[in-house]
């Protein structure tokens, strides 16, 4: 079986993709990425992958102008409380300019199946132009209900028309990377009842291990992230407070830059150890805490590896993650200007939120796995 992956052009869109591609191929399937952007990392993981938008710079995109004017329109990816509206308005217009290449890509290569996230609308006219099934993983809670794919899939109607596509995919099969617990403590119309569990195993892509990452630290070691998106669009700024006070806990900070300037972090205190890039996964191994943007993979590595969060989220999707986390009992939220030392002690010191955190990373592993789910789909799709 031809399977295409079809994923928008951010990091955080890719990775939770990777280990099912992985196990389609291991089963004996052909799988092949559509994809652009920073998702073309996907051939360093060993995929053959077609830029479906070469050269393409995709922060006009993703924020574009004001009409008129040299400033950015209001970006719902950071808005305090942005609509579902906006965000399908902002996926419809990455979707929208991805589906040309992607359609050319997969009536070429003509896959027998596509998988691609709900918010990836160029996934699902392809498999409707072609007529074949798709899989759609739930990347998180934040595409898990059916208002915000209802929004998109009207949003991408001109590109349909376009091509001609009238119909739908011969059939959607939806998976969750969401635990049943947080499921649960999902709004109403953010979930899925339909969806098929697979674990959320992590990848965060390979690394030759540092000498500092292949040792035990010798203090508590807590990582910070604010993933690639907002770290590249200069977000790093707001960690400035807590950079502060870490002068105050007896820890280290790994802070993983994600791109961003470190010039904006100058001032980092000496227990304060700022990095271009690492493994996630890896790192989080060697941690007993993490402090994040709020993203659904992140929080989904970190409760793979049983540890306490907390999320400092700057709003769209990230707050659904964040409301998750303290009502689970795994984490607290703070704003980023009043994170704190108390904070800090509080994820390395509070023991229920370690004990919760551990029983809901023995309810990941109890998950189906990628390669299971693949053996499903196989038989399933016939």
């Amino acid at each position: 079986m031809r399977v295409l992956f079809v994923t928008s052009p951010g990091l955080g869109h890719l990775f939770p993709t990777v280990p099912l591609a992985q196990a389609f191929r291991a089963a004996g399937h052909r799988v092949r990425y559509a994809t652009g952007g920073l998702s073309l990392a996907a051939a360093e993981a060993g995929f053959d992958v077609v830029d479906v938008t070469p050269g393409l710079d995709y922060l006009p995109v993703y924020m574009p102008q004001e009409p008129g004017t040299d400033s950015p329109a209001d970006h719902p990816m950071f808005a305090e409380d942005p609509e579902d509206a906006e965000l399908a308005t902002l996926f419809a217009r990455v979707s929208g300019v991805m589906v040309d290449g992607a359609l050319k890509a997969a009536r070429h290569w003509k896959p027998d199946l596509v998988v691609a996230p709900p918010l990836q609308g160029a996934g699902r006219l392809v498999a409707a132009a072609l007529g074949v099934p798709l899989v759609e993983p739930r990347l998180g809670s934040y595409d898990s209900g059916a208002r915000l794919r209802t929004l998109l899939h009207a949003g991408m109607a001109p590109h349909r028309t376009r091509h001609g596509v009238t119909g739908d995919p011969s059939r959607t099969i939806p998976l969750t990377t969401l635990p049943p617990s947080l499921t649960a403590l999902l709004p109403e119309d953010r979930r899925t009842p339909e969806a098929r569990p697979v674990r959320p195993l992590p990848f965060n892509g390979g690394a030759i291990l540092p000498g500092w990452l292949a040792e035990p630290p010798r203090l508590p070691r807590i990582a910070v992230t604010l993933g690639t998106i907002e770290a590249q669009w200069g977000g790093l700024a707001i960690l400035g407070p807590l950079m502060e006070a870490a002068r105050g806990v007896d820890a280290e900070f790994v802070v993983t830059l994600g791109g961003g300037d470190p010039a904006l972090l100058a001032d980092a205190p000496p227990n304060v150890r700022l990095v271009d890039w690492a493994p996630l996964d890896l790192l989080l191994d060697t941690c007993a805490a993490i402090i994040h943007h709020g993203g659904s993979g992140t929080m989904l590595t970190a409760a793979a590896a049983g540890l306490p969060q907390c999320v400092i989220p700057r709003g769209s999707y990230q707050q659904t993650g964040a409301d998750l986390l303290p009502a689970r009992g795994i984490g607290i939220v703070a704003e980023p200007g009043t994170l704190g030392a108390a904070e800090c002690r509080t994820l390395l010191k509070d023991e229920r939120l370690r004990d919760t955190a551990h029983r809901v990373r023995d309810e990941v592993f109890a998950m189906a796995t990628p390669a299971e789910t693949v053996e499903w789909l196989a038989g399933s799709l016939g």
